[in-house]
């Protein structure tokens, strides 16, 4: 395989097992477990990866004679970094929160990384997360996207409320589109002959802040993760208020399992904001449906990894960096017409084929950015007030 480094599991170990370990060396750890098994620093860029990968830590502004109460725990998504939690962390931290976000095992360096890792090393990097932010604060958000909102919602299963008051859950990944995932793990019978055998697809990494080659691992810890919140879910109720948000044209994890699941819980300060191109009015007054289509930025779909970007992102946003980034706002030359949407790999393979025999009159590429992103800040301070209200009439004394 071409640049096998990549490919390659470096058997990383991560500061997730001391409870005790202070957050600033843990970021300082992982910095140096990014510099170390990184392959593309040797540019000008370098500082810049290295920060895109690692945790973070954001301190609001405060009178420094009073104490943070409330913070926010972020956790990425399946092949991202922390970095797609950015902008959400940056809004909150403006609400006077203190937000921390952690890196999961395997993500950051190489796709490699993920060959072994399992999900209960992403649950461990949680835990770590939430004991850490749970010394410094009174109450705590956990906000997840993907398959990081399925691990806050695991552990919201899994424990009774204590610090933690609310769960922020963009597209959750409570089921995979896949119903065919209890197969990914099927390639360990053949991969100790033909090394390839272990990935889904192998692709040219051009983005610094997201892996692009996925191997079958990843996607079977996933279905672990899932099978195991579907066993928790008919045995525990959820005793947190959840703020939801989900595009009904996914085609990455199932909007009908999230809708499902969302309409079971009862707690009524509890709201699912739905993305969709069929709008329809729903019995259930916390299900608040929003248009996904956006004609001014040739929008015709909401994608699964553009919901926690905001449109002025360096990276994702109308004037990123990134090459695949959807400058809706760019004129294209001699008439050319851009479709942005929710399309997956092999969609996105389809019609640009067809596009470039001349079938299709507009090029299709996938959304990398939330274009009602200002909504979506206002439905997370809504929900945070109302939880921080309901948390603090449960913990007054009578």
């Amino acid at each position: 395989m071409a640049s096998s480094a990549l490919y390659q599991d470096p058997h990383i170990k991560y500061p997730i097992y001391d409870l005790n370990l202070n957050f600033a060396d843990y970021i300082s750890q992982c910095k140096t477990i990014i510099k170390t098994h990184r392959q593309d620093l040797t540019n000008a860029d370098a500082e810049r990866i290295i920060e895109a990968n690692s945790p973070f830590e954001l301190i609001p502004k405060k009178d420094d004679t009073k104490k943070i109460r409330y913070g926010a725990l972020l956790i990425h998504g399946l092949l991202d970094a922390p970095f797609a939690m950015r902008d959400i962390g940056a809004h909150l931290q403006e609400q006077g929160m203190l937000v921390r976000a952690v890196l999961l095992p395997g993500h950051g360096t190489v796709p490699g990384a993920l060959l072994n890792v399992s999900f209960e090393e992403w649950l461990q990097t949680m835990r770590y997360g939430i004991a850490n932010l749970s010394k410094d604060v009174d109450h705590l958000f956990l906000v997840g996207f993907s398959t990081g909102a399925s691990l806050a919602l695991m552990h919201a299963l899994e424990h009774l409320p204590n610090r933690v008051i609310g769960l922020i859950l963009l597209a959750p990944a409570i089921k995979i589109y896949s119903s065919l995932g209890f197969l990914t793990n099927w390639h360990r019978a053949i991969s100790w002959a033909i090394p390839r055998a272990q990935w889904v697809h192998i692709t040219a990494e051009n983005d610094y802040t997201k892996y692009q080659s996925m191997c079958f691992n990843a996607a079977y810890q996933v279905y672990r993760l899932t099978q195991k919140i579907r066993k928790l879910e008919t045995t525990k109720p959820l005793a947190y208020p959840v703020l939801a948000c989900i595009s009904q044209e996914d085609k990455t994890v199932s909007s009908e399992a999230t809708l499902a699941y969302f309409q079971e819980h009862t707690d009524q300060n509890s709201e699912l904001i739905v993305y969709t191109n069929h709008p329809e009015k729903y019995s259930d007054p916390r299900i608040i449906p929003r248009a996904a289509t956006y004609p001014k930025w040739h929008i015709i779909g909401i994608s699964h990894v553009c919901l926690p970007i905001a449109p002025n992102n360096s990276h994702y946003g109308l004037q990123g960096d990134y090459i695949d980034a959807s400058h809706a706002e760019e004129v294209l030359p001699f008439g050319k017409k851009v479709a942005y949407g929710p399309y997956n790999t092999a969609e996105y393979l389809v019609l640009n084929v067809l596009y470039q025999w001349g079938w299709n009159k507009e090029k299709h590429t996938k959304l990398t950015f939330n274009p009602d992103f200002d909504f979506l800040k206002q439905a997370i301070d809504s929900f945070s007030k109302k939880a921080i209200l309901s948390s603090t009439a449960h913990h007054t004394p009578a």
